[in-house]
C-alpha cells in the first residue's frame, strides 16, 4: 500500500482518525505449502494385520453381522473384508477406497508437522467412529485415545481394536461437548478433527473446545461451504445414522474463508490447506466442498 501524505493524514487526524500499519505478528496463512512442495505418498497400513489369534474368521464375521451400519470398509491379512454398510446409498457412502484416498491426502502432511513420525506421540481422535484413524496412528507408533457419543461405534471400534491385537489404543465414550483435558487425561501433542464439524452447531467454539486439547497439532478435515466469502450456511440434521449428528438440530457449515477467520480467533501461529494432488480424490474435494488443514498451535 502506497504511503499516505501528510496532508490526507492531517484531514483524517481533524475528524479524529489515525491510520496505522496493522502488524500480523505471528499468524501466517497459506493456501498451499510455503515451499508449494508435493509430499512423499504415505500408504495405510492396509489390510489391517491380525495379532489376535482367537479371532477366526467365523467369529469376525459374526461380530461384524450384529450391526447394522459400518462407515468404513475394512480389510484384513488373510483376504477378510467387509464392505460399507449404511442404509442411505450414495457416492460418499459406499466408497471402499474413500477412506485410503483420505489418507493419502493429509496423511503425509501431518507426519511432516511431526518430523516423519508418530512414534511416541500423543494422539486424540474426536468422534472416532469405529477407529480407523485411531488404529492407522496407533501402527504408526503413537499412543492414542479415540471418543465417540454413540456407543455402537465404540463397541466396533474395540472389536477391530481387538482383531488387530493393538496394545497402545483406548476408546471411550463421550459427547463432543464434554471433551476437556481433565476429562481426557490432559492434553495431545495431535489432536484429529476429522468429519465432525460439520455435525455440530457452533464451529468457533468447537474449534476452541479442540485447541483446548492440542499442544502442538491440529489435523482438520471437514465439509465446507464452498463461497467465495467469509460465511457460515446453516442447515437441519437429524439423526438417520451413524453418519449424521447425534441429535436432531442446526449444524454450521464455514466457508474456507470463513474457517481461516477462525483459526486466526483460535490464537494459531501458522495453518496451510492441504494441496490436492491425486487425480482420483473423491469428488467432493474435487469440486471445492470439503478440505483439510494442518494447524499449529
Amino acid at each position: 500500500m502506497r504511503p499516505l501524505t501528510s496532508g490526507v493524514q492531517s484531514i483524517l487526524g481533524h475528524f479524529g482518525y489515525k491510520i496505522s500499519r496493522i502488524d500480523s505478528g505471528r499468524v501466517r496463512s497459506h493456501s498451499l505449502r510455503p515451499n508449494g512442495k508435493q509430499l512423499s505418498s504415505v500408504e495405510a497400513v492396509w489390510p489391517l494385520p491380525r495379532r489376535n489369534v482367537s479371532m477366526t474368521d467365523e467369529r469376525i464375521r459374526q461380530e461384524f453381522a450384529r450391526y447394522e451400519s459400518w462407515h468404513y470398509a475394512y480389510s484384513f491379512e488373510g483376504g477378510l473384508s467387509f464392505e460399507v454398510r449404511t442404509p442411505h446409498r450414495g457416492p460418499l457412502t459406499h466408497d471402499s477406497q474413500r477412506h485410503l484416498l483420505r489418507y493419502r491426502h493429509f496423511m503425509p502432511y501431518l507426519l511432516e508437522s511431526q518430523k516423519g513420525s508418530l512414534k511416541g506421540k500423543r494422539v486424540l481422535d474426536i468422534a472416532c467412529n469405529s477407529g480407523f484413524w485411531s488404529l492407522q496412528c496407533a501402527l504408526l507408533g503413537a499412543d492414542v485415545v479415540g471418543f465417540d457419543g454413540r456407543p455402537e461405534l465404540i463397541q466396533q471400534a474395540n472389536l477391530i481394536k481387538s482383531i488387530v491385537g493393538a496394545k497402545n489404543v483406548d476408546y471411550r465414550l463421550l459427547d463432543f461437548w464434554d471433551m476437556t483435558p481433565e476429562a481426557l487425561d490432559g492434553q495431545f501433542d495431535v489432536v484429529l478433527n476429522l468429519g465432525i464439524l460439520y455435525h455440530l452447531p457452533s464451529p468457533l467454539e468447537a474449534l476452541k473446545r479442540t485447541a483446548s486439547m492440542a499442544k502442538d497439532c491440529i489435523l482438520l478435515d471437514t465439509e465446507i461451504y464452498p463461497a467465495n466469502e467469509a460465511a457460515i450456511q446453516l442447515r437441519w440434521e437429524e439423526p438417520q445414522s451413524i453418519r449424521s449428528a447425534n441429535r436432531s438440530g442446526i449444524v454450521a457449515l464455514p466457508s474456507r474463508k470463513g474457517l481461516e477467520l477462525m483459526f486466526k480467533d483460535l490464537g494459531a501461529t501458522e495453518w496451510f490447506e492441504v494441496p490436492l494432488h491425486a487425480a482420483d480424490m473423491p469428488h467432493d474435494y474435487a469440486n471445492g466442498h470439503r478440505a483439510s488443514w494442518v494447524i499449529t498451535m
